[in-house]
């Protein structure tokens, strides 16, 4: 898999949770590569929903 390159359970995950996909639109670059590379070693599905929850909860991005 590409750098950059969506791991598809991050893929289907975000397309479960609208404010979460908005919050990583409006990251920069950097923070999306950093969101990216932790999807990457998630180990299970409750890990991807958990990391998906977390990146919509955040306020900072609006």
């Amino acid at each position: 898999m590409g750098k950059n390159n969506m791991p598809l359970g991050f893929t289907f995950s975000m397309s479960t949770n609208e404010k979460a996909m908005n919050n990583f639109a409006r990251m920069s670059e950097e923070e999306r590569a950093e969101i990216l590379e932790q999807a990457r070693n998630i180990q299970s599905k409750q890990e991807m929903e958990q990391l998906i929850r977390n990146l919509g909860d955040r306020d900072s991005f609006r």
